[in-house]
């Protein structure tokens, strides 16, 4: 019995004094963000978590809120003393629970979390430990799968890939046309000389890598110069495998969030020979 309990108690310890921290960085290397395993994939985003829900596969939300762990100790048979430790939410991904996703079967983003699953000692004992968080809004960007294998990812790639193109088809978005000459532009104007696909690519990245960062500050981004129209959802580093983005086009509101009416995926590796078409035959800008 003194075992457990010194177990428990080094749990807690842990909490308070912050030495859980890497927990983060062992879910950063277990799973994988949503978003991006659907754009590696070829499928979209939500396509990837209705069936992930749907499978009763675990999902997972990164919070940036707090939690509360509530110790109840009994000092005798009808009196009990509580003690709470704040937690700070971002030293883990936590998973959700089934509440929580039938919410995201039903609504768009974004979803607002009250429940996560606890730690197990707090499943276990229900009686000494209960666990809350302060509800938060979240949304696609937040969520994380478990990593799939290379062998898992290589044998539904094909798959997914022909889901998705007989889903969605092979749609264009002529503004992404326009973003690129935007980037193309810029930089050869700042520069004197004609950049190169990686260049031109690398720094629309860079712009939504800043955007990123700035939200999760929860500061307020400035417009973007190169997708003004924000028509870029995710775009990989010019430096991955095989760099891609997803893009969508918003329609009319449905007066909770704005509704998706098209979208699709553009490869980094097609970008070099629609360049030089663009170059014979600037887009009006």
């Amino acid at each position: 019995m003194s075992t457990e309990n010194d177990k428990i108690k080094r749990n807690v310890l842990a909490i308070k004094t912050g030495k859980q921290g890497q927990i983060l960085l062992d879910d950063a290397i277990e799973k994988c963000r949503l978003t991006v395993l659907a754009i590696k994939l070829g499928i979209q985003w939500h396509v990837l978590l209705d069936d992930s829900v749907r499978s009763q596969k675990s999902v997972f939300v990164r919070l940036k809120g707090q939690g509360t762990l509530f110790t109840i100790n009994k000092i005798d048979d009808e009196t009990p003393n509580v003690t709470d430790n704040k937690i700070d939410l971002k030293m883990q991904l936590w998973k959700l629970p089934e509440d929580e996703l039938k919410k995201m079967l039903i609504d768009l983003p974004p979803w607002r979390i009250s429940n996560v699953v606890p730690f197990s000692y707090v499943l276990e004992k229900p009686q000494t430990f209960q666990f809350q968080i302060v509800p938060e809004s979240i949304d696609e960007n937040d969520l994380f799968l478990l990593k799939p294998t290379d062998e898992t990812l290589n044998q539904t790639t094909d798959e997914t890939e022909h889901q998705a193109i007989k889903k969605i088809g092979k749609r264009s978005n002529k503004e992404l046309h326009r973003i690129f000459w935007r980037a193309f532009t810029s930089l050869r104007d700042e520069h004197g000389f004609e950049p190169k696909s990686k260049e031109v690519w690398e720094i629309i990245h860079e712009e939504l890598k800043a955007e990123d960062q700035l939200k999760e500050k929860k500061e307020l981004p400035p417009k973007r110069t190169y997708d003004p129209h924000d028509h870029i959802e995710i775009i990989d580093s010019v430096h991955d495998p095989k760099p891609k983005l997803q893009w969508l086009i918003t329609g009319s509101d449905t007066g909770i969030s704005p509704r998706i009416s098209e979208q699709g995926t553009f490869s980094f590796s097609t970008l070099s020979s629609l360049l030089t078409r663009l170059k014979k035959n600037p887009p009006k800008v």
